[in-house]
């Protein structure tokens, strides 16, 4: 039986905070350590730990930014005494005011220089109509974008700066991708659904779409981020022939083949057996993936979504399951989200659904927080920011 959609999102929202408010534990992973040390000294991060992140790092010092001003008291959601001890550490003059929920309590007042928060529960930028900085514990920035605080300030062309945690869980999400492709191809949710009915059936996999390899194929990655270049680094490893694109250039990694321009997206697609979508959500992309698009990819070929939900037609992606233009659909994010009680997807036999938890797991809590504690130091010194974000680009 379904969940309530109302629990799924209650759900959803713990799950999140508890990875936000867990996040400032010290991690026993070495590697993570390697990238984000535990300190709270002026050293900073090497631009070796920043590649290995798969952080971005701005070009422009902070304090050269139109609309810096040095911070004075800073809104800090989801955070305990714990987490504004370490950031009071590293910036004793700054006044720390937190709260421990997704939205202040009712009794915050006054103004702030800046706010931390998730753009998907955007409440907190209630408080955010004259601050220099906004940063966003999630790598979407969209619900942020959107907010009437800071459309009016778009609009009236007033400059703030704005920095996302984008990096801090592609090596997780990379997985995950991955997970999905190698559970489809090998048939896996069809094995589980004859495992809950005790039924050993081998003449399944006389069904050529139940069964299949990837070594050999082309996958195509929507997006070559800092979740594209995981997801791209694993499938090379396995044997796959890589193709990308991205916006911004063609530039990519030596483990993919072909980095096209976003122009060229059909022409790609008509190609690959996989394709990730790892696309940030923008006025550009929300909706791209549409009745056009499936229509030119094979009808072998298995779609994955671990981007943002509304870069994808939700409507269009289902006529393309019901009626064979592709093989199969593998989401970890949906349109609407979550996906409502009876949708027609949830039953969708060549379908495999996950509630939006592929950046959870693993180290992915202390580079959230580790990064907010590198941005703070690098803020009031007025060094450059990493993950800085273009109000006009949406990421």
């Amino acid at each position: 039986m379904k969940q309530s959609s109302a629990l799924l999102i209650a759900r959803i929202n713990i799950l999140f905070a508890c990875l936000i408010l867990a996040a400032c534990a010290t991690s026993s992973d070495s590697k993570n350590q390697d990238v984000l040390p535990d300190r709270s000294t002026t050293t900073g991060l090497t631009d070796n730990q920043i590649a290995l992140a798969g952080f971005t790092e701005s070009t422009i010092a902070s304090r050269d930014l139109l609309g810096y001003r040095p911070l004075k008291r800073v809104l800090v959601t989801l955070a305990d005494d714990a987490q504004l001890d370490r950031l009071r550490d590293i910036a004793p003059e700054v006044e720390f005011v937190g709260s421990a929920g997704l939205v202040p309590d009712a009794n915050t007042s006054g103004e702030f220089d800046a706010v931390i928060l998730v753009c998907s529960f955007p409440g907190a930028l209630d408080y955010a109509e004259n601050v220099a900085w906004i940063h966003s514990y999630s790598a979407g920035v969209e619900n942020c974008l959107a907010h009437p605080s800071l459309r009016s300030r778009n609009a009236g062309k007033q400059d703030y700066i704005i920095t996302n945690s984008s990096g801090t869980a592609a090596s997780i999400i990379g997985e995950h991708a991955i997970a999905m492709m190698m559970s489809f191809s090998r048939g896996l949710h069809h094995f589980r659904d004859a495992q809950a009915t005790q039924s050993w059936s081998r003449s399944m996999v006389d069904e050529s779409s139940v069964t299949t390899t990837i070594g050999g194929k082309t996958i195509l990655i929507l997006g070559l981020g800092s979740i594209g270049k995981e997801v791209a680094r694993r499938a090379h490893a396995l044997g796959m022939r890589v193709i990308a694109t991205r916006n911004s250039s063609r530039s990519g990694p030596d483990y993919v083949d072909y980095v096209g321009l976003s122009d060229e997206t059909f022409r790609l697609a008509s190609e690959a057996d996989v394709i990730v979508n790892a696309l940030p959500l923008t006025d550009t992309t929300r909706g791209m993936l549409n009745k056009d698009f499936f229509e030119v990819m094979k009808n072998t070929a298995l779609y994955v979504s671990v981007g943002r939900g509304a870069t994808t037609n939700t409507d269009d992606l289902l006529v393309a399951l019901q009626s064979g233009e592709l093989a199969g659909a593998a989401l970890d994010v949906t349109d609407p989200e979550p996906l409502p009680d009876n949708h027609p997807l949830w039953k969708q036999k060549n379908v495999i659904i996950t509630p939006h938890l592929a950046g959870t797991g693993g180290d992915a809590r202390a580079r959230v927080y580790g990064l907010l504690l590198e941005n703070v130091r690098r803020y009031q010194a007025g060094e450059p920011l990493i993950n800085p974000v273009s109000s006009k680009a949406g990421y």
